[in-house]
């Protein structure tokens, strides 16, 4: 396991479990907490890719 791969876990399971307290749904809608959890992930990472990208062009840009 690498060592990303722990702290991604841990951020979706903390965020999953936040879901459940929000939408009150209940342990039977635990899958789909999850799976919001990761989506949630994975936009917040593509996320802060973009701003880096967009941050490195801003520097090539004006020098």
């Amino acid at each position: 396991m690498s060592k990303n791969q722990v702290p991604k876990k841990k951020w979706i399971s903390d965020a999953a479990y936040f879901n459940s307290i929000k939408s009150d749904l209940g342990p039977e809608q635990a899958l789909t907490n999850w799976l919001d959890a990761e989506q949630q992930y994975q936009e917040l990472m593509q996320n802060r890719v973009k701003s880096g990208l967009v941050r490195i062009s801003q520097n090539y840009a004006s020098a």
